[in-house]
């Protein structure tokens, strides 16, 4: 089981290049990502460990809090949106057959 852990440098910033590094925090391994976007760093881990080891990873979320409505006024006026269903969005439409996707669990 790995973490992970992506700090957003500059969202304004639409860089193809993700910086990873793995450290180990209380004996668990982290690897912590910079990226302008979390959900698309997600993804593209998800899918360069996918195809670096030849099996399907899995990834586990929480839902947010925040009320639905409020969210939607979050991505009109800022452009953010809840990380695990924008994550899912981002596999399908970069991994078409979902034998091969990336799993999204969310609870």
């Amino acid at each position: 089981m790995l973490f992970l852990e992506v700090t957003v440098v500059d969202p304004s910033e639409f860089s193809g290049e993700i910086t990873i590094e793995g450290v180990e925090v209380a004996g668990y391994t982290v690897l912590r990502a910079r990226s302008s976007t979390v959900p698309n760093a997600i993804a593209a881990i998800l899918l360069y460990i996918r195809d670096m080891t030849g099996k399907v990873p899995n990834a586990y979320f929480s839902w947010a809090e925040t009320p639905p409505l409020i969210q939607v006024f979050r991505f009109l006026l800022f452009g953010e949106g809840d990380v695990p269903p924008v994550t899912h969005e981002v596999l399908r439409a970069n991994e078409p057959d979902p034998a091969r996707r990336p799993v999204c669990h969310v609870a």
